[in-house]
């Protein structure tokens, strides 16, 4: 889903995908957004420049977006401005978002979307119903709209109505619904959506943070982990008999090494520092890479396999990439999101294709995207809106490079 990273590895090694790219200058024009909207760099995705650790692609629950070479570009559902094109219209193609700023990552939620600029600006746009746009009021967006931060972002992570934002002197703020205890207020419930960003705790050594359906979690330096909001299906993974709620930062467990997480629409997963992979919390598909089960209750390590980088999870499913650059999918697969060339689901890490330059990966709803070293941005599942960006509306269960 609206993807939280840390800052992805580069790996410089090979590659052999499906090819879907432009061919000639007719197709090029076709790349036009809408009429105050750019056009993607010459040559495409597949041919942008890497951007070092700004070179992102996130997916939402419909639509997708990528920054290269610092502009950022979005594709499929358009309702409520998702797309920060003026418009609600859908695009089958990328299109330039017109933000006069370089950015540097951007994070999608369930019809928005926030992007964070070099100099830690918050933009978002889309829908904003329960103040997920953070501006104040609940009036969507369909250009980007300037937050106000006490100071700059050092990292964004939009949920699917709620965002947060850690800030450069370590502090967390958050914004959005707050139903299930997402803004970490220790409220009651049901509590009031927040229309602008309010600090969580006054701790100052978030390290990172994902925002999930109901729930977030986050890292804290040295490296413990932490959840808040909904538990109905143990994803702050608490362990058997924790409340359906939480509505204030909990410690997971005693590790103090986790390097990276991501949370879904009821669960979540991580990496520590030993390249293990753990997750936690609903499982009805294997999304928590083990054989299809009532929810796992507390974080559990995926396989014995000791060289993960990077994991993104979101509804039904989860993909993960290696210290090779191989990427490895598990969960739901009715659309293909798992990217195995087939439509059928897996309980545990499934290779997807055979290149070994994969940089970073992002899980939507029911697709997913993952960028290669060259630059070059690759989509697979569902795509009824145009989220996978290949030029049509047909959904594929193998990565194929966005047009």
């Amino acid at each position: 889903m609206r993807a939280s990273f840390v800052l992805p590895v580069v790996l410089l090694v090979g590659c052999g995908l499906r090819v879907d790219v432009l061919t000639d200058s007719t197709d090029a024009a076709a790349f036009d957004g809408a009429t105050d909207a750019g056009v993607v760099p010459e040559g495409g995705i597949a041919d942008a420049p890497v951007m070092g650790s700004g070179a992102f692609v996130a997916t939402g629950q419909y639509h997708s977006c990528a920054i290269i070479t610092g502009t950022l570009l979005c594709w499929g559902d358009g309702r409520n401005g998702a797309l920060g094109l003026g418009d609600t219209s859908n695009r089958i193609r990328p299109a330039r978002v017109p933000l006069a700023r370089a950015l540097l990552d951007v994070s999608l939620g369930e019809g928005f979307t926030c992007a964070r600029t070099v100099e830690g600006e918050v933009w978002c746009f889309g829908a904003n119903a329960r103040g997920e746009l953070g501006v104040g009021d609940t009036n969507p967006r369909s250009t980007p709209t300037k937050l106000t931060l006490p100071r700059s972002a050092a990292q964004i992570a939009a949920g699917y109505e709620h965002a947060c934002a850690i800030l450069d002197d370590g502090a967390l703020v958050c914004w959005g619904e707050n139903l299930e205890g997402q803004m970490g207020q220790n409220d009651s419930y049901p509590g009031a959506n927040v229309l602008s960003p309010v600090r969580v705790g006054t701790d100052a050594d978030w390290k990172s943070v994902s925002a999930g359906q109901g729930h977030v979690c986050g890292i804290r330096a040295p490296g413990t982990l932490w959840c808040w909001g909904r538990n109905s299906d143990s994803e702050l993974g608490q362990g058997a008999g924790a409340p359906i709620q939480i509505r204030t930062p909990t410690r997971v467990g005693d590790a103090s090494d986790w390097v990276q997480l991501d949370t879904g629409q009821n669960g979540a997963c991580g990496v520590r520092a030993d390249g293990s992979l753990w997750c936690w919390g609903g499982n009805a598909f294997g999304q928590a890479g083990t054989a299809p089960s009532t929810a796992i209750t507390a974080p559990r390590q995926v396989g014995a396999d000791r060289d993960w980088l990077e994991v993104s999870i979101d509804t039904f499913s989860t993909c993960a990439r290696k210290r090779d650059g191989s990427l490895h999918c598990f969960g739901r697969n009715v659309e293909g999101a798992l990217g195995v060339g087939d439509f059928t689901d897996r309980s545990s890490p499934t290779r997807a294709g055979t290149d070994l330059d994969w940089t970073q990966v992002s899980m939507g709803r029911f697709h997913a995207c993952a960028r290669k070293n060259t630059g070059a941005v690759a989509c697979t599942g569902e795509n009824v809106a145009g989220q996978l960006g290949v030029g049509d509306t047909n959904r594929r269960n193998v990565f194929t490079l966005v047009q």
